[in-house]
């Protein structure tokens, strides 16, 4: 039997002629493809340590659990990031603006917009992505949110836009915004990008 395969992705198809005798529906192509598929795609999970910084000082997430995590296929990144805060040493940071979350590596400027400072205007940066905000101790405090990114002495961070959240004081998540953390809040952030 003849197999031939596209151009691009490389997966199996039949000939003309195998077509017109309907190969397709009576052998395992589907399961041939979709064995090509998976090893194509069988990508390793990197986990790296992020960090979050405030606009003037960093909040302090206290004994809490970070993460994070992320693969690359073709130059694209697509991970995820949470951060729990639990106490003691629990600390929201200062300024005015959004926290960051830093991701696993750089952002293509040249295929995204990249934001400048914490408190850069809302849409001056790309969308990467969605998070949520846990409050433990408000559920009206508790959403979802966008993903832009912005860039902070070299480094990359996401950015969680609380533009849904009813009597927001500001366009971010950031210190007392929509409200301080304490204990048992967490945070998490999923993101996909042209990596630079």
């Amino acid at each position: 039997m003849a197999v031939t395969f596209t151009p691009n992705i490389g997966l199996a198809k039949p000939t003309k002629t195998e077509l017109a005798l309907e190969w397709a529906r009576n052998t395992k192509l589907a399961e041939d493809n979709n064995l090509i598929i998976v090893d194509k795609m069988d990508v390793n999970l990197i986990t790296y340590t992020p960090a979050i910084i405030g606009p003037t000082t960093n909040p302090n997430q206290g004994v809490g659990v970070k993460y994070g995590e992320y693969f690359e296929v073709q130059g694209y990144i697509f991970g995820l990031v949470s951060f729990q805060f639990l106490d003691p040493g629990v600390a929201a940071g200062t300024g005015t603006g959004g926290y960051g979350l830093s991701l696993p590596t750089l952002v293509d400027a040249a295929f995204h917009n990249v934001g400048a400072t914490l408190n850069d205007v809302p849409g001056t940066a790309s969308v990467i992505g969605e998070g949520y905000l846990r409050d433990s101790s408000s559920i009206p405090f508790s959403g979802t949110a966008a993903v832009d990114v912005v860039a902070v002495a070299g480094v990359h961070y996401a950015r969680l836009m609380t533009e849904t959240y009813t009597g927001k004081t500001s366009n971010f998540w950031g210190p007392g915004v929509p409200a301080n953390v304490a204990t048992d809040d967490w945070v998490s952030a999923s993101f996909f990008y042209k990596k630079a």
